[in-house]
């Protein structure tokens, strides 16, 4: 079950509005799974134009399997750009999670029309904690800085996070960034 709000002034880099998501699943069977169990997903973005060009973002995400036990492979993972940037792909993993990003977006120059539409600074700050995962028992948080613009292509993000464990990472992303 799946239920999505969308308030956003544009569907690929948003500067004003708010959208909500949520997903639930029944999973009767999954890989090494010995019991039937749900899963929820929750996800909440809120855009806020603050002057001509600028923009600030928050971001709060989170899922549970409700203490179900013995539910085989996790059902979530943390690690990637807007989701604990400098942890590595699917780092931390685990049942239940919660996940904050608090950003600023600022244009810094228009593309050409055949090329895409805006190019913008990107600055954001990520707290989140992966319940469950050896790795990481505690919160964990990084900050990350780069570019994003929207082109014909998609969104096209070049960035540099840094965590507070010692985790440090350059990545280029091309697909949805929120």
């Amino acid at each position: 079950m799946s239920y999505v709000r969308d308030h956003t002034n544009e569907p690929v880099i948003p500067t004003n509005g708010y959208y909500l998501q949520s997903k639930f699943f029944w999973y009767d069977t999954s890989p090494g799974a010995t019991e039937k169990f749900p899963s929820l997903d929750l996800y909440a973005a809120f855009f806020h134009p603050i002057f001509l060009k600028d923009s600030v973002f928050l971001i709060a995400r989170g899922g549970s399997t409700f203490g179900s036990n013995g539910i085989g492979t996790p059902q979530f993972f943390l690690g990637e750009p807007g989701r604990l940037s400098a942890y590595g792909l699917n780092e931390l993993f685990g049942n239940q999670y919660f996940l904050g990003r608090v950003g600023y977006l600022h244009e810094v120059f228009t593309l050409p029309t055949f090329v895409g539409k805006q190019v913008y600074l990107y600055a954001a700050g990520e707290i989140g904690k992966m319940y469950g995962d050896p790795i990481a028992p505690r919160l964990s948080g990084d900050g990350a800085l780069g570019l994003l613009a929207e082109t014909t292509f998609g969104p096209v993000l070049i960035d540099g996070s840094v965590g507070d464990t010692g985790h440090r990472k350059w990545f280029f992303k091309l697909g949805r960034v929120f």
